[in-house]
């Protein structure tokens, strides 16, 4: 079986998107076959990854990042000549469309997978419910045409259910972590001295995109509160994006380490002490089960889909509103008490070592079977002969 997953995020991102699609394309059962679809500046053609050259304009509210305009049949003649079986639509965007496009000249069944909430960013970045309620409406659309919709958590899928999507055919299909990368055994003490944290002074990390969406706006007011309350700390945050100049101006002693590989993530994460995560937008969020592999306790937001990637009270703390006084007061608490935050943290590497990505991969290699072989079961064979020595 042939499998094409189109997706917007090219590989040289290090994004939740890629993080899972790397590891899907790692782990693939025999017998099976699958390969990105996606656009760049540059072309690759390799034997599990496309990137077709094309041009780029920027997202809107958010022109730090682009969007590439999709040569459409380009893709038609790569997936004809690669003999897909299944197009996998990974984003309602551009190139979700080309796969939309493929799927329909080909004949070819389709998964979709939802990984973004853009209706929600939308709304947030743009100030407007009426445009993120206009983006609710059009996402309906593309994920209508998919026989199976996999989504990362159940919070995700009441949303797209309230979205009139039809949920029998949406299915849970969780994250996993690579425990052997996010590991403890990375702890660096020089890292932790460049930081000028120990001990007595805690590295409280964030991770990912540095962006409103992200709640991150939160973060200095946590800082301010933790301060007037004595506790000796400093926040290390690792990624990149628009509000950081915003941030570096009202956090002058946090470390900001800009863009990292995924190695170096790794000693981040193991080198800090608590990870703190306030999205509320997130479908999923890897991190979390990152922080929990590297050995540290973890604080989230009560939204969101993350909060179905750990234990509360028992692999960290959540915080049900956005109040920075109740942030800085749940943070505290682990601050000051490093014996429980001892056992929070041995408890979080054994939760995600249940977690892994052979285990999370199942339900997608399942839904892809699956659709193959309803679209089988439901092709007149004239029809199918037409698909394979004609069409494809």
């Amino acid at each position: 079986m042939n499998v094409a997953i189109f997706t917007d995020n090219d590989f040289d991102k290090i994004n939740g998107v890629t993080t899972t699609f790397t590891a899907a394309l790692q782990h693939v059962p025999a017998g099976m076959r699958l390969r990105i679809y996606t656009a760049g500046t540059l072309p690759v053609d390799a034997p599990d990854y496309l990137a077709v050259r094309s041009l780029s304009v920027p997202i809107p509210f958010y022109s730090e990042m682009r969007m590439y305009l999709p040569r459409l049949f380009e893709f038609i003649s790569r997936a004809r000549a690669d003999r897909i079986d299944v197009v996998h639509l990974t984003t309602p965007g551009p190139i979700g469309l080309a796969a939309l496009f493929a799927a329909w000249r080909l004949r070819l069944p389709i998964v979709g997978s939802f990984h973004t909430d853009l209706a929600a960013y939308t709304s947030l970045l743009s100030g407007s419910r009426r445009l993120g309620s206009l983006m609710r409406e059009y996402m309906r659309w593309p994920y209508g045409k998919c026989a199976r919709v996999l989504v990362p958590s159940e919070h995700t899928r009441q949303l797209l259910i309230g979205a009139k999507t039809d949920p029998c055919k949406i299915d849970v299909w969780p994250r996993g972590v690579d425990t052997a990368l996010f590991n403890p055994s990375r702890r660096s003490n020089a890292l932790r001295e460049q930081w000028h944290v120990s001990d007595r002074r805690l590295g409280l990390l964030y991770v990912g995109r540095v962006s409103r969406e992200k709640g991150l706006a939160l973060l200095a007011p946590i800082r301010d509160r933790l301060h007037a309350m004595g506790i000796e700390h400093r926040f290390i945050l690792a990624g990149q994006g628009p509000l950081m100049p915003e941030l570096r101006g009202r956090m002058p002693d946090a470390v900001f380490t800009g863009a990292l590989s995924r190695e170096a993530v790794a000693d981040v994460f193991a080198s800090a002490d608590v990870f703190i995560f306030p999205s509320r937008t997130d479908t999923a969020g890897n991190v979390v089960l990152e922080a929990q592999a590297s050995g540290l306790p973890v604080v989230i937001s009560g939204e969101g889909g993350p909060r179905e990637n750990m234990v509360a009270d028992r692999t960290g703390r959540v915080c049900r509103d956005d109040d920075p006084d109740v942030w800085a007061t749940t943070i505290a608490g682990l601050v000051r008490d490093p014996a429980r935050r001892a056992v929070m943290a041995t408890a979080a590497r054994e939760y995600a070592l249940g977690r892994t990505w052979e285990i999370a991969l199942r339900p997608l290699y399942r839904a892809y079977r699956d659709v193959a072989v309803d679209a089988a079961a439901a092709t007149p064979p004239d029809a199918l002969q037409v698909a394979t020595h004609g069409v494809r």
